[in-house]
């Protein structure tokens, strides 16, 4: 490790909580299935009518952390992707009991051009108003699902959804394509309830660990002048730059080297038609643009780039997507232990990490100066 000149980290899960991303993701599958504007199964999760008390009461029954860690073993990343799906598998349970019984109406529904998504759900939502239905249903859905999902990761997991629900309903419904309506009702019902537009502000991000030990340990790195700090994140520009500020560690990463969502979406937009190449993690897109800020999206889209001295660069990570970016670009990967995992959680994710191919498994990004040969002053 004494090679390693450059250090670029992920940040959720690693040096910020994904405590808030989760909660959002739980509010906005509430929100779809049970306010009265969507689906509304008022009682579905359990009962909740008050939104300050909501996540306390029923947040694991919407998305429970079994599922979080599942899917985020299976190296799938983004938060929005996130919601889609959890959203997409209780629709799943759902509808399919519509499918065995009244078939037709579902199916109309679902292929009537002239009705908004909204009034999609609404309408369905009225073929389930005498029913008590609860979660149980969601939760075989989902189960079935892992269970037929064994040796999938990455984009294949999602792009497995389709052909499930298609299964269960008997037939394809356009109303669950990836990227398509439903997905953009979910992010824009996600970026309403983190901007805190739904009336009701979630606590702001927090640090995985003791903040005053995390600016300890960047400022040490930093302040080294042996290593470059950079950032390769699924999260969006200003969902970095003003948390990392406010939390006082921004000034320790090279600004041309802070890498995000936003930087992903211009570089797919950039590409040629024919180009259908998904860069975010984990493609290694993210890390060849924080190592070669001014190289064009072309070149560091293909699959033919090549970074020079790889083992000079490692890339921190807490889930699979980072480590498997990791070994496509090259680099060394450092896989930490925060974040997502829990428990008998942490035993599997050294497992899961170490199976993906991790360089080194660290507790946390402490370990880091030590794993470098840095000492830092105890003072």
């Amino acid at each position: 490790m004494k090679s390693i000149k450059t250090l670029i980290f992920d940040l959720d899960g690693v040096i910020t909580s994904e405590k808030k991303y989760w909660n959002t993701s739980r509010l906005t599958a509430w929100e779809l299935i049970c306010d009265r504007n969507y689906l509304g199964l008022t009682n579905y999760f359990g009962s909740s009518p008050d939104v300050s008390t909501r996540l306390e009461k029923i947040g694991d029954n919407i998305i429970p952390k079994s599922f979080i860690y599942e899917l985020k073993s299976r190296a799938i990343n983004s938060n929005w992707d996130l919601t889609f799906f959890v959203c997409c598998l209780h629709f799943a349970g759902i509808f399919a009991t519509i499918a065995r019984e009244q078939p037709t109406s579902l199916a109309n529904i679902l292929q009537d051009n002239d009705l908004t998504l909204e009034k999609q759900l609404q309408s369905i939502g009225e073929l389930l108003h005498s029913r008590n239905y609860q979660s149980q249903i969601s939760d075989d859905a989902i189960s079935q699902f892992w269970a037929e999902t064994k040796s999938l990761t990455g984009a294949a997991v999602l792009n497995y959804v389709n052909t499930f629900i298609a299964e269960k309903l008997g037939q394809h419904f356009a109303f669950f394509d990836p990227k398509g309506e439903l997905w953009q009702l979910c992010y824009d019902n996600f970026q309403a309830w983190y901007e805190g537009k739904k009336g009701y502000d979630l606590p702001d991000d927090e640090t995985v660990i003791d903040l005053a030990s995390i600016d300890k340990t960047l400022k040490a790195l930093s302040d080294s002048g042996n290593f470059t700090l950079a950032i390769a994140t699924g999260r969006p520009r200003n969902e970095v730059i003003q948390p990392l500020t406010n939390l006082g560690i921004l000034q320790y990463f090279a600004p041309t080297r802070i890498v995000t969502y936003d930087e992903v979406i211009a570089a797919e937009s950039a590409l040629v038609a024919d180009n259908q190449t998904k860069l975010g993690k984990p493609h290694p897109f993210i890390l060849y643009k924080a190592l070669y800020p001014q190289e064009s999206v072309v070149n560091l889209a293909s699959d033919e780039f090549k970074i020079s001295n790889p083992k000079t660069i490692a890339y921190i990570g807490d889930a699979g997507s980072d480590v498997v970016a990791a070994k496509k670009a090259g680099v060394v990967s450092v896989g930490v232990l925060t974040g997502f995992a829990e428990g008998e959680a942490i035993r599997k994710k050294r497992v899961m990490l170490g199976n993906l191919g991790c360089d080194v498994i660290l507790d946390s990004v402490l370990d880091l100066p030590e794993l470098l040969s840095l000492k830092i002053d105890d003072k």
